[in-house]
């Protein structure tokens, strides 16, 4: 590894990257518009500028690459005075108008002009006035006057998605980012130049100005929308989540998330599921546990452990489609656990956007769910079922064939997130938590083991289907269950060896690969 110094200190840094990364790992900021590690170096926005020893003037950061004794200084007086020119230029016509601005809070233009800013305004010629709220797409806003014209957007749309929707036209302070005539800015990724513009000048039109950031709790997540499991941040305030932004993750989606499943955090408010119910009428959380207990004891006592069946999700956790393969095994005594999904496929591509719209499908894979929704249809016409336990499925919705037969099961116990069909027709209704409100782990298409962290904190009536099947097993097998996700984990480690060693809370932020490594040939 090459060593550099930085302001007069030494450090080991790894070959072939830029002095803006090298120094971002010594933990020193170079202040930077136009560079972003996901794209190419344009070097126009001249803020990360530096002194380079035995280089003549400064040098700008982003496009100076280290090698072994480089020495360079990102705080002398040359440095400071060049990057307040360059943040007086880019405010000459900027309308200031950070108390209605969606970035206000997460404005590197803000930022920096308190670090570096000229704050006496010398000009004395009027503002160039340009386009304002241009909605270039079916989700996102443009505002010229704010733009400082970093590239990013463009260079996203012309190296990442390759559709090459925007452009920068015009000349001198008359210069703007705008859509070519006749085209929108409407391909499946759109909404990641929100994330890469550094000031406010393109904003969501879902997000804007439906909340200040700084109020905006954040958790580390996972995307549900599809098999793909891109890493997000989930945003929430008050128990209500707000937006979702895109995590890197190098191994799976990068620094980008498509929009589709950007805008599916929505799910997590909608016609979500709050109190238990038993045969559709309100009740306690006690109640309720206290009736699922009694109903599969007494269909044990009358028809044997092989009266109870159970359909686990690919929509639920890792740690609750296993507990629920322990209650079953365990509590129950019976075989008749049942994996599949009757989540209709959409729409793909060769980038992020996967086919299958479940993000833990290949759990069932993991945790040898091997009995599929042929075997769960011929188990329910033999008429041996008389109670049956449903993990975050709509089975009764989704498909006419199955509503009609699940309808003949004396008992139906379902553990849901939101009011459907198949939680209409529950004898006991339990009301479980999402991936927003509760802590695990999915599987994602790639057999990447990727765990999420909760950003609300659940009603009271709520919890993770394993904590019901806690409270429900141990009435019926004492001393059986689980206090906390970790204590799921302990489990966990002994159905899954990859996982060998692995713990919930120290499971790396880029996840666990549960797949063979790949050797090279010699």
């Amino acid at each position: 590894m090459p060593t550099i110094t930085i302001n007069d200190v030494q450090h080991e840094v790894p070959a072939g990257i830029n002095l803006v990364d090298a120094a971002a790992l010594a933990g020193i900021e170079i202040p930077h518009y136009c560079y972003h590690p996901g794209l190419s170096i344009a070097g126009n926005c001249r803020m990360c500028l530096v002194e380079v020893e035995g280089a003549r003037g400064l040098q700008i950061g982003c496009n100076t690459f280290v090698k072994d004794g480089l020495i360079c200084r990102t705080n002398t007086q040359v440095v400071e005075d060049t990057r307040r020119g360059v943040m007086e230029f880019l405010l000459l016509n900027h309308p200031i108008d950070c108390p209605i601005c969606d970035q206000a809070g997460e404005c590197r233009l803000q930022d920096y002009y308190m670090a570096y800013g000229q704050y006496d305004h010398r000009s004395k010629e009027k503002k160039v006035q340009k386009g304002k709220a241009i909605e270039v797409g079916p989700n996102v806003v443009l505002d010229q006057e704010r733009c400082i014209l970093c590239s990013r957007c463009v260079r996203f749309c012309d190296e990442i998605t390759k559709t090459s929707e925007l452009t920068i036209t015009g000349r001198g302070d008359h210069v703007q980012v705008e859509t070519f005539p006749g085209i929108a800015l409407d391909n499946p990724y759109s909404m990641n130049v929100v994330d890469v513009c550094p000031v406010g000048a393109l904003t969501s039109k879902d997000f804007r100005f439906k909340m200040r950031v700084w109020w905006l709790e954040t958790a580390k997540s996972v995307c549900t929308g599809c098999s793909k499991g891109c890493n997000t941040f989930l945003e929430a305030r008050d128990g209500t989540a707000y937006r979702y932004r895109p995590r890197f993750n190098d191994d799976v989606n990068d620094y980008w998330m498509c929009d589709s499943g950007r805008l599916s955090y929505k799910s997590v408010n909608e016609n979500r599921l709050t109190l238990p119910m038993i045969s559709r009428v309100e009740t306690t959380r006690a109640l309720a546990i206290s009736g699922a207990k009694e109903r599969l004891a007494a269909v044990i006592k009358d028809f044997g452990p092989q009266a109870v069946a159970a359909v686990a999700s690919p929509h639920a956790s890792l740690e609750e489609n296993l507990t629920l393969k322990r209650f079953m095994q365990e509590v129950i005594g019976s075989e008749q656990l049942f994996a599949f999904s009757t989540q209709p496929e959409g729409d793909s591509d060769d980038f992020l956007i996967e086919a299958d719209k479940t993000p833990n499908r290949a759990s069932f894979e993991i945790l040898d769910l091997s009995r599929g929704l042929d075997a769960f249809e011929a188990e329910l016409a033999s008429g041996r079922i008389q109670a049956l336990i449903v993990l975050r499925q709509d089975l009764i919705g989704q498909t006419d064939a199955l509503a009609k037969k699940i309808a003949t099961v004396p008992t139906l116990i379902v553990l849901g997130t939101h009011h459907d069909a198949t939680g209409a027709a529950a004898h006991v209704l339990l009301p479980t938590t999402t991936h927003a409100d509760s802590y695990g782990t999915y599987v994602n298409s790639a057999k990447r083991v990727q765990k999420f962290m909760a950003v609300n904190t659940p009603g009271d009536h709520m919890a993770p289907a394993w904590e019901w099947l806690t409270a429900i097993g141990m009435h019926l097998k004492t001393g059986w269950g689980y206090h906390d996700v970790e204590n799921v984990w302990s489990e966990l480690r002994k159905d899954v060896p990859a996982l060998a060693g692995q713990s919930f809370y120290k499971l790396p932020e880029n996840g666990v690969s549960l797949q063979p490594e790949m050797v090279v040939a010699p």
